[in-house]
């Protein structure tokens, strides 16, 4: 019977995995409609609907990714992604890494400003703080052709136009259609564009086959007039942008409205999920860097592990995280299909690991030289003094340490955002970007973290006094 059971189960596995689909990987940034935005917890917009029927002709299952934009053309070059779209326009130096489909829709680039600034053109902006996307055409265009105004860079077009409203900046560039979406009553979009660019999808240098059937589906769009279609209809998606709503009616919109809410669990489950693996990786690796560089100081041995942990620990310490991560998911995993969660766990683990080291030394150096003598003239070895009266020590001392370790970890994985992954900080930004309203977004990641960060203090609290009660 056991046998009859495994032999069905194996045939609907193979049923399954014959009828599975392969996979279109759609790289974007869902912040940009009517583009690509986000509309009952999926993201939609232009650039899917076009990428659905390139998907629909190479008979695949389009999978899409939200990261930050200037991540994009890293992900298609590394293979990480297959196709990259989010209102990308055509520069010599993204040529250069990528290949472009034909345009399938112009833009302007547009100055927006605060309703009785002096600001009438493009001349005016000399001198003055403006704010653009990071690694958008106006960034670009405005580095290379203005060298007497001040640019701020800014990760979301949202931010932008926060900057804007908030009178941190003297005007912002963007995209036409999504500025139109995103001004307030008490802004202004000047008439006179400061360029027209026009929009492309990329692939991968090399990739002919996907690049042929990109422009072909393209072309069919364009002169069937769907991509117009396309356009109207994600244009009449307007979330309302009325300044004066109630308090009640600010937090429905940011949390109930749409399923909302959804995002803030998922980021909340990616991001504990992260800090616990990462930890437990960098305990992990923290123990086995002090210990050899420890047995090395008082017996000599396994010198070469020791100047590899030496080694690592001087690396990670020196270098960013936001690095780290970056190197990881784009240079080691480069030709890997892996869960980014999975890479967010490694990478923050790795992290981790150097200073749980440090910690963990630190507690060992905490014991008195006294004990250790002791243990040896009750004919103790080495292995038997730090396992049976060194460590158990060390853990009590260094318990707070490590508590505070793993709640800088649960903070710091708010840069898995970099690399697509959907955590509480990342959360805030895709509710932000439909909402154009960042205060609650923003003040309820940061009740949920601090609840976070209570909680993980009260249990480190309570391993501390069972920890001297049991030494008591």
């Amino acid at each position: 019977m056991k046998k009859l059971w495994l032999l069905l189960f194996s045939l609907l596995l193979l049923t399954g995995c014959g009828r599975e689909k392969e996979k279109l990987i759609l790289v974007t940034e869902a912040g940009f409609a009517p583009y690509e935005y986000y509309s009952n917890g999926e993201i939609v917009g232009v650039d899917i609907d076009i990428a659905k029927e390139i998907a629909k002709s190479l008979n695949k299952e389009l999978v899409i990714k939200d990261v930050a934009f200037d991540s994009i053309i890293s992900e298609v070059k590394t293979g990480k992604s297959d196709l990259g779209a989010a209102g990308i326009s055509f520069t010599e130096e993204r040529q250069r890494e990528v290949d472009f489909t034909i345009d399938y829709a112009e833009s302007k680039q547009v100055i927006i400003i605060n309703k009785g600034t002096n600001i009438s053109g493009s001349d005016d902006l000399k001198y003055k703080k403006v704010a653009v996307q990071l690694g958008s055409v106006a960034d670009d265009y405005l580095s290379n052709n203005f060298i007497n105004i001040e640019i701020v860079r800014e990760k979301k077009f949202l931010a932008a136009i926060q900057d804007l409203k908030d009178h941190k900046v003297d005007a912002v560039v963007m995209d036409e259609l999504p500025a139109t979406k995103l001004v307030t009553s008490e802004m202004l979009i000047l008439e006179e564009p400061l360029l027209t660019d026009s929009y492309g999808m990329v692939v991968r240098k090399g990739n002919t086959e996907l690049l042929e059937e990109c422009n072909k589906v393209i072309l069919r769009l364009k002169q069937t007039g769907k991509i117009d279609e396309y356009l109207l209809k994600h244009l009449g998606v307007n979330e309302t942008k009325e300044e004066k709503r109630t308090l009640k009616e600010r937090f429905y919109d940011s949390v109930i409205y749409d399923g909302r809410y959804k995002f803030i669990l998922e980021g909340l489950r990616n991001t504990l999920i992260i800090a616990l693996g990462a930890v437990l990786i960098g305990i992990l690796l923290g123990m086995i860097a002090s210990i050899s560089n420890n047995i090395y100081l008082n017996t000599g041995k396994f010198k070469l592990l020791s100047m590899i942990s030496k080694a690592y620990v001087t690396a990670i310490r020196g270098t960013p995280s936001t690095l780290q991560l970056m190197i990881i998911y784009y240079v080691i995993f480069k030709q890997t299909s892996i869960n980014i969660v999975l890479v967010g766990i490694i990478a923050f683990g790795i992290n981790s690991g150097a200073y749980v080291a440090e910690i963990i030394r630190a507690g060992i150096n905490s014991i008195d030289r006294g004990q250790w003598e002791a243990g040896y003239a009750l004919g103790l070895n080495y292995p038997q003094v730090i396992g049976k009266i060194i460590l158990p020590q060390s853990i009590k001392n260094i318990l707070p340490a490590l508590g505070n370790e793993f709640i800088t970890l649960v903070k710091e994985t708010s840069i898995g955002a970099y690399i697509g992954i959907v955590e509480l900080t990342k959360a805030s930004d895709i509710i932000a970007s439909r909402t154009y309203d960042y205060f609650f977004p923003l003040i309820l990641i940061a009740i949920i973290y601090l609840i976070i960060t209570l909680l993980l203090s009260k249990f480190i609290n309570l391993m501390e006094v069972r920890l001297n009660n049991a030494r008591n």
